[in-house]
């Protein structure tokens, strides 16, 4: 069967977008759009081929390697929550912060520091921040979008990272890359100046914050929300704040809670040195997998001997981590589910085909940037996009003579882009589960800054590919 069906590619992607909006529920959309895909490509067919992707998902071994390291998040924080270390850092930065655009810029600075990995970023920065935040009344979805915008774009940039190993290495095996360096990191230090979208994300956060740039769409209506209701997050968002009061102070909430928790000093190093300990693991075994799983450990050993915890209440504590992560997980799996529909229809393909035509040297850094850019919007498929895509567009590049390290840089961006602003990429999950919000109404509120910036760095790629 042919598998590029033309503009027909595109009703799968249309149709998540119109349910994501409509009902805010994101794996009911991801699930019924993947199943228009296999009903276009199979039609009568396509129940078996169907089930045997689902399976196929469920199995996958990366994927499944990101839901493993999700759920131990799930089970850190909850467990940091838990100890009330997170209340003293509050304390400790509560002498220092007086207000919310100073939180904020907290928040930003923080996600700049935490440059190792952009998970770690947000769990760090979100458990920091999060309780000051609410007792200034700043909407989640203003928390989420500073904490997101300054997790994976700040990775790219400080080059000590997942992203930097993966796209070094892709850029490496590229015969026509060698022009730029003699090897795989010398590649990525030179195209660094044209990373347009990443460096323009972080510059855009503070101006966002300081009100140069006025509050927009999702967000505007997000601080009327609170400044009407008193509410920092939207009703779709109140299963991730379950036993929280609408719009109470979460410190407040804590300080109230019951007797029990109250024989539960708040102790500073209780948060730092677990903190300390998942970063130096991290950097030393260079896998954020095994950084987790020896804080958890170092967790048990610290909260039990200083009873700070009894064996149940780190069991349960556990166990609601992971149970807070479990729509993160079903989320991971049925996105791939998805990518495998809209892959089989061929709409990657589709929309290579269709700007073909506009190739040309000058243009070929903006129009990579775009396209590789809403297929991984489109897709959530950060990875393995712009590697495929790679092979593809340096030739190209070269053929016409358009700027290889400017068009490697326009790949970058695309990928950053498609990581911040994909509903149910695996950083923009993490971030709304780590701010405690539904990952559709944060995606919807952030859209305004992400097509201002998106439209920047377009700009900016047009204007580079007819200068260099």
């Amino acid at each position: 069967m042919d598998g590029n069906l033309g503009v027909l590619t595109l009703i799968p992607v249309v149709s998540f977008f119109v349910l994501a909006f409509l009902t805010k529920k994101c794996i009911l959309s991801i699930m019924a759009s993947g199943l228009l895909g296999y009903i276009l490509y199979y039609k009568a067919g396509f129940f078996v081929p169907m089930m045997d992707a689902i399976q196929e998902a469920a199995c996958d071994g990366d994927n499944n390697y990101i839901v493993i390291i999700c759920l131990l998040f799930g089970c850190f924080v909850q467990l940091l929550r838990e100890s009330k270390g997170a209340i003293a850092v509050g304390d400790l930065a509560r002498k220092y912060v007086k207000s919310e655009k100073q939180v904020l810029l907290l928040t930003w600075l923080c996600g700049i520091i935490i440059f190792i990995d952009d998970y770690l970023s947000i769990l760090v920065t979100a458990n920091c921040v999060l309780t000051l935040s609410d007792e200034h009344k700043t909407p989640r979805e203003m928390l989420c979008y500073i904490i997101n915008t300054t997790s994976a774009p700040v990775c790219l940039i400080i080059p000590i990272s997942a992203w930097v190993v993966f796209f070094s290495g892709v850029f490496g095996q590229q015969p026509e890359a060698a022009v730029v360096g003699d090897s795989a990191m010398n590649i990525y230090y030179h195209i660094m100046p044209y990373f347009f979208y990443p460096f323009l994300c972080v510059l855009f956060v503070p101006l966002v914050i300081l009100g140069i740039i006025p509050k927009m769409g999702g967000i505007k209506k997000a601080y009327k929300r609170v400044a009407e209701t008193g509410k920092l997050w939207p009703d779709s968002s109140n299963a991730q704040n379950q036993g929280d009061e609408m719009g109470e102070v979460f410190g407040a909430a804590v300080s109230e809670a019951s007797d029990n928790e109250k024989e539960v000093k708040p102790h500073l190093w209780a948060f730092v040195v677990p903190m300390a300990v998942v970063i130096v693991a991290t950097l030393i075994l260079d896998d954020i997998l095994y950084g987790v799983t020896i804080g958890i450990a170092v967790c048990f050993l610290l909260f039990l001997p200083t009873r700070i915890m009894t064996l149940s209440k780190f069991c349960d504590a556990c166990y609601k981590g992971l149970e807070d992560m479990l729509f993160i997980a079903v989320v991971l799996v049925t996105s791939l589910f998805y990518r495998e529909s809209i892959n089989l229809i061929g709409l990657p393909d589709y929309l290579i085909n269709v700007a073909g035509p506009y190739m040309s040297a000058h243009w070929l850094p903006a129009i990579s940037f775009v396209l590789i850019g809403l297929v991984c919007f489109a897709t959530g498929n950060i990875w393995s996009v712009p590697a495929l895509c790679t092979p593809i567009i340096l030739p190209l590049a070269a053929s016409t003579g358009a700027s290889i390290p400017l068009t490697l840089g326009a790949i970058i961006s695309a990928a950053c882009f498609g990581a911040q602003a994909c509903f149910y990429s695996d950083v923009t999950l993490m971030s709304a589960s780590a701010c405690r919000i539904n990952n559709v109404d944060y995606g919807i509120a952030q859209l305004p800054y992400i097509a201002i910036v998106t439209a920047i760095s377009f700009v900016g790629y047009v204007i580079a590919g007819f200068v260099m």
